[in-house]
């Protein structure tokens, strides 16, 4: 299975990092505004067992796609599976670990399998890939300014 994986580091302690990540209204603003993502679904703070649907357009297409928390350890760890959407698979991974300085380590892991149909001919492997580095650049951004040191 296609895996993405990303550290990130930020002058935050993990659980303001944390606090930020399990609403799900905050990760669709740290999207990329290309994806036009919004959230149709979902609770203001994720736990496990939580549902969350957004709608976004890429490669041409308006796509739902509903995902399930898995696992949830607070303030260390979220997993997110999809359970409805464009992709045959896909899985994410979130942990939040303390930095030496004080900071936040923030590690993604996505595994996936790329959509099958005429959408696979678009969204390959290596597209998807491009797609997230790309969209973690402009989060990586939105995070400098939202986790900065007071």
């Amino acid at each position: 299975m296609p895996r993405v994986e990303r550290t990130e580091t930020y002058p935050a302690p993990p659980a303001q990092a944390f606090a930020l990540f399990r609403r799900p209204a905050e990760r669709v603003r740290m999207a990329p505004p290309d994806l036009h993502l919004e959230l149709e679904e979902g609770p203001d703070d994720l736990k496990l067992g939580s549902r969350v649907t957004v709608r976004g357009r890429r490669w041409g297409l308006t796509q739902r796609m509903t995902t399930e928390v898995t696992a949830f350890e607070d303030g260390v760890r979220i997993v997110e599976e999809q359970r409805q959407g464009p992709f045959r698979a896909w899985k994410h991974t979130q942990r939040f670990e303390a930095a030496p300085d004080g900071g936040v380590h923030i590690i993604d892991e996505i595994e996936f399998e790329p959509p099958g149909g005429m959408l696979g001919r678009l969204a390959t492997a290596d597209a998807i890939r491009a797609e997230l580095e790309a969209a973690f650049a402009y989060r990586g951004k939105r995070l400098t300014r939202l986790l900065a040191a007071p």
